[in-house]
């Protein structure tokens, strides 16, 4: 191949990918251009045309570098998806507002020296910036250390389950050992310990292999395992959770129908056993079907939820208007949607539940269109991830499930949830960025 032709040739591609930003695609794209333009010339040649001529013609035949470059910038730009991304802005301002709003109104007098508006603030501004490295972060640099996060978190969790149960004893104290404070911030460690179980189980299943009987087996212990922990904690929405999500990584990892029908069977087994191997558990999941049975007791919790939404009206109440329910209640947490409901009204409630589903579809877009195994499960992961979430909270407060300890993402107050949440949008939003750039491996 002549000198002028290999000059020519590599002009023209260092005028398209000039205008390509997404540097990392540069290579992919030089390769496959170059081989195009070279059969091109050759089939010039073979037509009796001169090599200079031939060049030139081909050249001309792929178009202006500068269109050329243009569209392929459109093509391989890495950006991230800018419409998830102004969701999840709706979501945390609109909690800030709301936390503001139950301060400035004495909704959450009796704690108001925990400064929650404040504490709101700093742990948004920490997911943030965590959120903004990971987006920069090609994603499938995590997947290489899958295996290892998996194990070592599985022995940190039975390690702390195990010593803090022999070190506090007693039911109730070790049930309040999941949070450990750093300082003036406290994190559920549990929280943290399902949101990277989900991570590395997305890694470990990206091109697992279903075929064999023994594989199978051993994939299905590895998920089943974390069931175990969240049974030990105990934690039913985190056991419901990580099981819509563990279900979601399965089902997307090609995991063949017979497997997912009995892997399905035996975590509804599971579950059946977390509820009935305490007592409390029975009543408390059965109550929510019939509040009047205990209206003092089990069903009282339902009964002022219904109360507060049989007072609530389309716009909400004012500023001074406050039902007594919502000083008997922790509404920033749990419950912040029978707050945001009577408090802003059943238009505002279902504007919020709107983009909910709006925010779970565009993930599950996402999932869809990434062509990356690794990256698909981890979308799909985190969409039941964000879907478990938001559909316990909702749920709960309209007194349709038994009720859980599990807030609102992005809107409830809750530190190490809104973080793990917002880190959750920044991985979604990097697979999204990446999905069309070649990897390579360091």
């Amino acid at each position: 191949m002549s000198v002028i032709r290999d000059e020519k040739i590599n002009d023209y591609l260092t005028k398209v990918c000039f205008l390509v930003k997404n540097k990392k695609v540069h290579g992919n794209i030089k390769e496959e251009l170059y081989n195009h333009i070279d059969e091109i010339i050759e089939e010039y040649i073979a037509q009796g045309k001169s090599e200079e001529v031939a060049i030139d013609e081909a050249l001309l035949h792929m178009g202006d570098p500068k269109i050329v470059g243009k569209n392929l910038n459109k093509v391989h730009k890495a950006t991230p998806d800018w419409v998830l991304l102004a969701m999840t802005i709706a979501f945390v301002l609109f909690g800030i507002f709301t936390i503001g709003f139950m301060e400035k109104s004495n909704a959450i007098n009796e704690y108001g020296s925990s400064n929650y508006l404040f504490k709101t603030l700093i742990f948004t501004v920490i997911g943030c910036v965590l959120s903004f490295i990971i987006l920069k972060i090609d994603y499938r640099n995590f997947k290489k250390y899958s295996k290892y996060v998996y194990i070592g978190t599985i022995i940190f969790s039975f390690f702390r389950l195990f010593t803090s149960r022999s070190i506090l004893g007693g039911y109730n104290i070790y049930e309040y050992s999941n949070w450990i404070n750093l300082g003036p911030i406290t994190i559920n460690i549990y929280n943290v310990v399902l949101f990277i179980l989900i991570l590395s189980l997305a890694g470990i299943y990206a091109n697992y292999n279903w075929g064999s009987s023994k594989e199978t087996l051993k994939g299905l212990v590895l998920g089943f395992i974390p069931c175990i922990i969240f049974i030990l904690v105990p934690s039913a929405d985190k056991l419901t959770i990580y099981t819509l999500s563990l279900l979601s990584l399965l089902i997307f990892s090609s995991l063949k129908l017979r497997y997912i029908i009995a892997t399905i069977s035996t975590l509804m087994l599971s579950f059946v056993y977390f509820i009935f191997s305490e007592p409390y558990r029975i009543e408390r999941f059965f109550i929510f079907l019939n509040h009047s049975k205990d209206p003092n007791g089990s069903g009282w919790l339902f009964n002022q939820l219904t109360a507060l939404r049989s007072s609530a009206n389309l716009i909400g109440h004012d500023l001074n208007s406050s039902h007594d329910i919502v000083s008997r209640l922790q509404m920033n947490n749990d419950f912040i949607f029978a707050y945001i409901l009577y408090t802003f009204g059943w238009i505002a409630a279902i504007l919020l539940i709107a983009t909910v589903l709006a925010f779970i579809i565009r993930i599950g877009f996402i999932g869809i269109k990434t062509k990356d195994n690794y990256g698909k499960l981890l979308v799909s992961g985190l969409c039941a991830f964000f879907f478990g979430q938001f559909a316990l909270n909702i749920l709960m407060n309209f007194s349709m499930t038994p009720v859980f300890a599990i807030g609102l993402p992005f809107i409830s107050y809750g530190g190490s949830s809104l973080v793990i949440n917002l880190i959750s949008v920044g991985l979604i939003t990097s697979v999204y960025r990446w999905r069309n750039s070649p990897y390579k491996i360091a």
